[in-house]
């Protein structure tokens, strides 16, 4: 706790007393418009501290109380998210879809349908870290009501895990860094597979049932996992080379750790027989392995700090190859003959080896794939001189000069060997991760494909520049390139960029012998930019348009993998109700029923980002749930694909997914939305990622402003739009849209599954999004407002305090801009909720989606008692004493920042400039030779503006970033 303890306190006192004013200030609201329940509870919040009927510790301690309820409530929504977790009941549902599958067909057949990958699960390390490794797994057996073992839940256990809860830290890991985000990564991999093994032995222990003579051919591959944690470079200049192979290694340790613990259990059930004397020998083959890997982690540790350094990791590297193993053909070998062996003495263990086996063909030498990214332009500054790029790949004077330029260079290029040292000297960012992948495919895993995701590809001459490099670093035959549309441009011609890149001898050549396409799909950065659900609109699209490409060259042989790059929030294209919904709402039953008409085989993958994404990997048991609902969306087709009629309204789905694109297009394009993303700017946050701050520089104390959204990346857009109370980005321009034929959208939202699962996500924003909140926030900056509340007060001292904070404000002259977007964003959601409740008039009978209203409750009451700390803040800063000028900062530029709720660094700064204690360098703390009894200014402290400014509000400006977590919980997500 941050302030002193109050042992009288009581937070479900306090929370029932606010809750029921609020309730009062809302009914009083309709009466009096022009009055804000928000401010009005924060200014009660402020005389009741002002009085003492509530103390600092009070408040904390509300917080505290209210950040447990929404954890309790966000395990709740995540229970009925991921549907049945009870693993018996998953094992009987997966059997029954199963043998649906294997009804009917020969031994081929089933194998056909259980050996191809109908789905691929990502874990990125996207930013959304937003609470502890512990609390996750705490949220995890909540929804399941299972331990990590699997064991059931008791009412105590359950009680005792909620008190933790009360007295949890909720805030990101304090030390929170790549290693362990990496870290979070392994142990969900280890859970998804743990579930995936259980899955392969349903399909095995069916298939010796129902085809005795050949079910050992099998090796089960229906989901594959892979993981970009660590190998994402795009934005990442911190990530070295070095960081990247460690953790590569790191993952093969895992996996190698994974099959001798299976192995373990294999040899003490598997006795004297000759099975035991092959599985030991398995098991020193990997025992060797992780030895030599180990020894190749250490030294990759400090391969970056010299050029000795490195050169011992390389020689640790190479030299190690053989013990380390490259490749997992003598453990699958070992592994069938070790099969072959139990099947003769009985097949007790049969099963079990042969779920092995399916691990080993699956990811390899991995606990998941790799994917690797970085970002076009790279790409394209690494082949500027070769191919005389002087402007843009697709300016039209050059583009086909530049197209034909590549091509001759793929013509002529031979394969290139290289080593760490190459990496070393290597100057640009795009050869020098190809030289990674290069040592990682030479010396760490010869065998598993390695995505290559290239970030807003918008050209078909970046797909030919990355294949040029994969022949010239001889990476051919393993990587999977893959472009990466998210941008407005690429949403409206990814099919001309594919297109033209396979019209490329090389590149169509390229994709023949690998027999697959891959292509990512952005839903964060696309939905920022005009809306989510024109960009969901705009994917879809693309989707059908390449199915056509692909069967207008000759292709539809080729397996096309779809990866849509989407978060856990609605903001970001997680979809609120069920996984199920998730999964069709990225691959919509029609979409994918157009390929296969086609005769296209498609894999489904998706991102399962940073800490929010990983819960539903939390544990075995929920793992094993996520696993399941995969399993039945993908296996078998959806029978709303045939009987959807939003389908048949091509141009009612066009014009109304325009409409919300033209009007985000018109918010993002306004220089006042910029100003309302930015006033407050992620201050209201704990930082949830990896990312390194941007060092402040030399002139920190003028206030940076915020010029256009895409100055903040997409999780961070996003949550500022959360924080603030109305999720602008998924439910902005719906009103409009809605306007155009409300009794046709009351009519689809009845009839059509595609529809109304799009407009879940409006109806789960509305939910969340309350326009008194955003107003309340926004009117805290007018200065107007706080001369009205000192024209009222009675109390002199608190006069000036509000009168000096307006005279900030009047500088910080940002008000008048706040409530011009505000208007914009009022009026569209006042209508979006007029054509919503006509919907619900018409005799819709689908349950509405959101909180429920207690949730909401409280969601809104967190927003309302930070408003009030706030307050409280800008009010303390009023009597931060002056101060001459220091470090180029001068004292109007520090409040400007307070308002900006910059807090800590100016709180930093007001420690050097006002110290609490003397220093203990100073002349006077020294011994001189004889005694002095005169003390100037210089050893002058000032322990009582600590005691009553400084501290305080540190604390308060703590308390609102602990709501900003109670706020995530209550919404479902970070971004």
């Amino acid at each position: 706790m941050w302030f002193p303890a109050d042992e009288t306190a009581n937070a479900a006192a306090l929370h029932k007393n606010l809750t029921e004013r609020l309730s009062g200030l809302r009914e009083r609201a309709e009466v009096d418009p022009f009055g804000d329940p928000i401010l009005m509870l924060a200014l009660d919040l402020t005389r009741m501290l002002d009085k003492g009927e509530v103390t600092a510790s009070g408040v904390e301690q509300l917080v505290q109380h209210l950040t447990a309820r929404t954890f309790e409530a966000r395990a709740a929504r995540l229970a009925a998210y991921v549907g049945e977790t009870d693993p018996v009941q998953n094992d009987a549902k997966l059997d029954a879809l199963l043998r649906t599958v294997a009804e009917g067909r020969s031994f081929e057949d089933f194998a056909a349908q259980v050996q191809s990958l109908h789905y691929g699960i990502v874990f990125t390390a996207h930013p959304t870290f937003s609470t502890g490794l512990d609390l996750s797994r705490v949220m995890a057996a909540l929804a399941t009501g299972r331990d990590a073992a699997g064991a059931a839940i008791s009412d105590e256990t359950r009680a005792a895990l909620m008190q933790s809860v009360a007295l949890a830290d909720h805030r990101p890991p304090r030390d929170l860094s790549l290693s362990v985000e990496h870290s979070w990564c392994l142990e969900a991999l280890g859970n998804a597979q743990t579930a995936m093994e259980r899955l392969h032995g349903l399909v095995l222990r069916l298939a010796r049932e129902l085809y005795p003579e050949r079910w050992t051919e099998l090796s089960p591959r229906l989901v594959s996992l892979a993981t970009w944690v660590g190998y994402d470079h795009d934005g990442r200049a911190d990530i070295t080379w070095a960081d990247t192979l460690r953790l590569r290694l790191i993952v093969k340790q895992a996996q190698l750790q994974r099959h001798r613990r299976t192995l373990a259990g294999l040899i003490l059930e598997a006795g004297n027989g000759a099975t035991a004397t092959v599985l030991e020998l398995l098991e020193s083959l990997l025992a060797l392995a992780e030895k030599q890997v180990a020894d190749q982690i250490r030294a990759a540790v400090v391969a970056g700090q010299s050029l000795e350094d490195a050169q011992r990791f390389a020689y640790t590297l190479v030299q190690g190859m053989e013990t380390a193993l490259v490749d997992s053909h003598r453990l699958v070998t070992l592994t069938n003959r070790a099969l072959e062996q139990n099947l003769a003495e009985g097949g007790a263990l049969a099963e079990r080896l042969a779920v092995l086996k399916a691990s080993l063909a699956l990811h390899g030498l991995g606990a998941g794939h790799s994917h690797f990214r970085l970002n076009s332009t790279q790409l394209h500054n690494s082949i500027r001189r070769q191919v005389g790029l002087e402007t843009g790949p697709e300016d039209p004077a050059h583009r086909r000069s530049y197209y034909n330029a590549i091509n001759d260079l793929m013509e002529r290029v031979q394969p290139v060997s290289i080593n760490v040292g190459s990496l070393l000297a290597e100057q640009a960012s795009a050869k020098r991760m190809f030289m990674m992948i290069a040592e990682l495919a030479k010396a760490i895993d010869r065998e598993t494909p390695i995505r290559f995701l290239i970030a807003e590809t918008e050209s078909a001459f970046t797909l030919l520049t990355a294949l040029y490099y994969a022949k010239l670093f001889g990476l051919e035959e393993q990587i999977e390139i893959s472009p990466l549309f998210e941008t407005v441009y690429a949403l409206e011609h990814g099919d001309q960029i594919i297109e033209d890149a396979l019209r490329s001898p090389h590149y169509r050549a390229y994709v023949q012998k690998s027999g697959k396409l891959c292509i990512q799909f952005g839903y964060s950065d696309s939905g920022r930019y005009i809306g989510q659900l024109a960009a969901t609109f705009h994917i879809e699209r693309l989707r059908l348009r390449l199915a056509g490409v692909l069967q207008r060259l000759g292709l539809s042989g080729v397996q096309v993998v779809f990866f849509n790059t989407h978060g856990e929030s609605i903001g970001r294209g997680g979809h609120p109700t069920s996984l199920t919904d998730r999964l069709h709402y990225l691959a919509p039953p029609f979409s994918r029923a157009e390929f296969l008409a086609n005769g296209i085989t498609v894999k489904e993958e998706s991102s399962f980002q940073g800490g929010d994404g990983y819960l539903i990997f939390q544990s075995p048991d929920i793992a094993y749930a996520a696993v399941a609902r995969i399993v039945e969306v993908t296996l078998v087709p959806s029978p709303e694909a045939d009987n959807d009629p939003i389908y048949g309204q091509g141009d009612f789905s066009t014009e109304f997914f325009a409409t919300v694109k033209q009007f985000f297009g018109e918010l993002v394009d306004d220089p006042n939305y910029a100003t309302l993303l930015g006033v407050y700017g992620t201050a209201m946050l704990y930082r949830t990622g990896s990312r390194p701050v941007k060092r402040q520089s030399e002139s920190w104390g003028r206030v940076p402003d915020l010029s256009h959204p895409s100055q903040l990346r997409a999780i961070p857009n996003n949550g500022v739009l959360q924080q603030l109370g109305l999720l602008a980005n998924t439910i902005g321009g719906l009103g409009r849209a809605m306007s155009k034929d409300p009794d046709l959208c009351a009519a689809l939202l009845k009839s059509s599954p595609r529809f109304r699962r799009a407009m879940a996500l409006v109806e789960h924003g509305m939910s969340v999004s309350d326009l008194d909140v955003m107003r309340a926030y926004i009117d805290t900056l007018d200065a107007g407002m706080w001369l009205h509340r000192s024209g009222r007060t009675k109390l002199p001292q608190r006069r000036e305090e509000l009168r000096s904070v307006a005279r900030h404000l009047e500088r910080l002259d940002s008000h008048h801009r706040l409530t011009k977007v505000f208007r914009k964003l009022q009026g569209d959601f006042l209508t979006l909720r007029d054509h919503l409740a006509y919907c619900r008039s018409q005799g819709l009978d689908v349950p509405p989606v959101g909180l429920k209203e207690s949730e909401r409750d409280d969601l809104v009451l967190l927003h309302a008692i930070r408003v009030g700390l706030i307050h409280r803040i800008f009010l303390l800063a009023t009597h931060v004493p002056d101060f001459s000028p220091q470090h180029g900062t001068t004292f109007e530029e520090m409040f400007a920042r307070i308002l900006h709720l910059d807090v800590e660094p100016v709180l930093d700064f007001l420690d050097d400039v006002f110290p609490a204690r003397p220093d203990a360098d100073a002349p006077a703390a020294l011994d001189f030779g004889e005694p002095a009894t005169y003390r100037g200014g210089v050893g002058q402290t000032y322990e009582a503006e600590h005691e009553r400014l400084f501290r305080p509000m540190r604390g308060y400006f703590e308390l609102i970033r602990r709501i900003g977590t109670a706020i995530t919980y209550q919404i479902g997500a970070v971004g």
